[in-house]
């Protein structure tokens, strides 16, 4: 599992470097991507809707690839690194990975990129705790939003990639 996991990463890495994230996005934007996808994954878990909940795991994995590579550190230390963290109950982690996300936010423009590299890594492993506590695999769910979004097209717009099926909506 952890060649696909690796293999995962860097697809994802090159999905947006394709898409030209590094000249187009926006930490601030993407971070709150987090926020979206936090609470997506809250409410899926809250619902026991396993479909919601399993794309918002593999969703929140994608937007971490994305946000890693804006503050230029290296993804595949990033999910390594949250191997080694130990696993903490379902309620613990959402708690945890919700103050990560808070922190990451606070500190994008303040702290060094090492503290916000060390929110990420805290970030992945409490999705993967998650993941586990609830039979998911982590790899699964990070494959299945992968899988969602390869061929997925559209363009940056202030620093938010909006879908193509979104734009025609303008």
């Amino acid at each position: 599992m952890k060649k696909l996991e690796n293999e995962l990463v860097t697809l994802t890495k090159k999905w947006f470097t394709d898409r030209d994230l590094e000249h187009s996005g926006r930490l601030d934007k993407q971070s709150l991507k987090l926020s979206e996808e936090f609470g997506e994954l809250c409410a899926g878990y809250l619902k026991q809707n396993e479909k919601l909940t399993k794309d918002s795991i593999g969703d929140f994995a994608v937007v971490i690839v994305g946000l890693a590579l804006l503050i230029d550190v290296d993804v595949h230390s990033i999910f390594e690194q949250a191997d080694g963290i130990m696993r903490k109950e379902v309620m613990e982690s959402f708690k945890l990975l919700n103050a990560n996300i808070s922190e990451f936010q606070l500190s994008q423009n303040l702290a060094s990129k090492e503290m916000c590299q060390h929110n990420l890594v805290h970030a992945v492993a409490y999705l993967k705790s998650i993941s586990k506590t609830l039979n998911y695999d982590f790899v699964e769910c990070f494959d299945l939003a992968y899988n969602e979004i390869k061929g997925r097209k559209g363009k940056w717009i202030d620093g938010t990639f909006v879908k193509e099926e979104d734009l025609k909506n303008e």
